[in-house]
């Protein structure tokens, strides 16, 4: 099976207390850009911190709340940050120049980041209604045009195969819970495609059986979905995660050299 890429999707700083050396970390989505985006010498400290802590992983910021999520949506309440300006005319993809100086905003956390994907969460509020579709390819193309790729995670009524669509169409990348309210892995498609372990219901704790799981619904994908690991277990999680990753790796080695093994019999009889 192709190997993914394992990440941490941090709530804020303190997450990474529980990090390793050895951690197996390619990516580092910090989810605090989100509601407080910092600027641009805090964001380099930052990314300083966690380059020490995981030298190798790509930083993904969230793409800050006054573009994507609406008054009705009540982030700015969480917030310390803020910009002037009617707050109707922020969040939702608008083409305001609200939304647009709230981007440049994450733009310049992305650069000091040396990011070049951002995670984009839409609310419930943006239903996937003929104006929302044409907001967010207005937003892709402008995002492509400035060598930015977003990676989506729609929340709401978007459907699955709904966002698959758009993600083709718009050359995006989708982020999905790994599993579902019961603790079944996810069973479709994995083409653009980020898998995320959340760190409440089931999946609390990624015991043996639904780290095995997952892997095992990931065995004959064509391509590696990147997984990633939130809440106060993410560490411990991806750590569960990797451990059965490697053993069903060995396994498709030891079958490979079964059937090179076999082979060899079939070559050797046949002369």
């Amino acid at each position: 099976m192709p190997t993914p890429k394992l990440g941490i999707l941090a709530s804020d700083e303190k997450a990474f207390h529980a990090a390793r050396e050895s951690d197996p970390v390619s990516l580092v989505v910090l989810r605090s850009t989100l509601v407080n985006p910092p600027r641009s010498a805090g964001a380099r400290s930052v990314a300083e911190n966690i380059k020490k802590l995981h030298p190798y992983a790509s930083l993904v910021p969230y793409v800050w709340h006054m573009v994507t999520h609406g008054p009705e949506d009540h982030l700015r309440e969480l917030a310390s940050r803020s910009l002037p300006g009617e707050p109707r005319r922020f969040g939702h993809l608008q083409s305001t120049p609200e939304v647009q100086d709230a981007w440049q905003t994450t733009l310049r956390c992305a650069q000091a980041f040396g990011a070049r994907q951002v995670l984009l969460r839409t609310p419930a509020s943006f239903t996937p209604s003929g104006a929302n579709h044409s907001r967010l390819a207005a937003f892709a193309e402008a995002r492509a045009a400035e060598g930015i790729e977003l990676v989506w995670e729609a929340e709401g009524l978007w459907e699955p195969a709904q966002t698959l669509s758009v993600a083709r169409k718009l050359g995006m990348q989708t982020v999905i819970p790994a599993f579902d309210g019961a603790g079944r892995p996810f069973n479709g498609s994995l083409e653009r495609r980020w898998l995320r372990v959340d760190g409440a219901g089931p999946t609390t704790k990624l015991r043996g059986i639904l780290a095995e799981s997952l892997v095992h619904s990931m065995v004959h994908a064509d391509v590696a979905a990147p997984v990633l690991f939130a809440g106060p277990r993410a560490y411990a999680n991806m750590r569960a995660f990797a451990i059965e990753l490697t053993i069903t790796e060995d396994e498709d080695g030891d079958d490979d050299d079964l059937d090179d093994d076999a082979d060899d019999v079939e070559d050797d009889t046949a002369e």
